[in-house]
């Protein structure tokens, strides 16, 4: 399904041209006019200006489901088709978690595990520090729920990745290894299940 979005971004034109083309069923819009036309409307936003991944993300939570046309198409664009797959074929519903979201979880639900831990003031990836959870972090990495990508960093923004839930696995029941991603909407049941006894 996902390869028929690559037929309809052939010829340039501009942001409400290519959404209604879309809209007719002609597979002439453009990545960038089907992006400019889903986002033409949004406060504060021109056509011209450059979306990221995160403001699509961000509309898409917010419950405008029209950004998924456009994430989707920049997805591929990027030559993130597996990625593309998962947002096309889920709708705007239960979006994949980002790390930071799995975090935001961890925090709470491992909240008495964690105690000890952040006690101990333990090192803070540096894009993590002064962030909300910042301590909670480290401890989440101190414990191994968690770690930092290769170089160091925590990237919160980045989706769950399968080597995240494989980490995850081992110390949480709940969570199905052979996952391609955690969907956010199943964080609250999977810890449950996981930490049943501590709430």
């Amino acid at each position: 399904m996902i390869f028929l979005l690559l037929l309809l971004f052939a010829d340039a034109q501009t942001p409400l041209q290519g959404i209604w083309a879309l809209r007719a069923g002609r597979e002439t819009a453009t990545v960038p006019a089907v992006m400019g036309a889903s986002l033409y409307f949004r406060a504060g936003m021109s056509s011209s200006e450059e979306i990221s991944i995160n403001d699509l993300l961000s509309g898409i939570e917010g419950g405008d489901i029209s950004m998924i046309v456009p994430l989707t198409a920049l997805l591929v664009s990027e030559g993130r088709i597996d990625l593309a797959e998962i947002y096309w074929e889920r709708k705007g519903l239960d979006l994949p978690a980002t790390r930071n979201a799995l975090l935001a979880a961890l925090v709470w639900f491992g909240r008495y595990e964690l105690y000890q831990t952040v006690a101990l003031n333990p090192a803070v990836p540096p894009d993590m520090e002064g962030t909300i959870h910042s301590n909670q972090c480290g401890a989440v990495c101190a414990i191994g729920w968690m770690t930092t990508r290769e170089d160091g960093l925590f990237h919160g923004e980045e989706l769950v990745s399968p080597a995240d839930i494989q980490i995850l696995s081992r110390f949480f029941p709940g969570v199905n290894p052979d996952m391609r991603y955690l969907p956010a909407d199943s964080l609250d049941c999977m810890f449950r299940t996981s930490t049943g006894s501590h709430l």
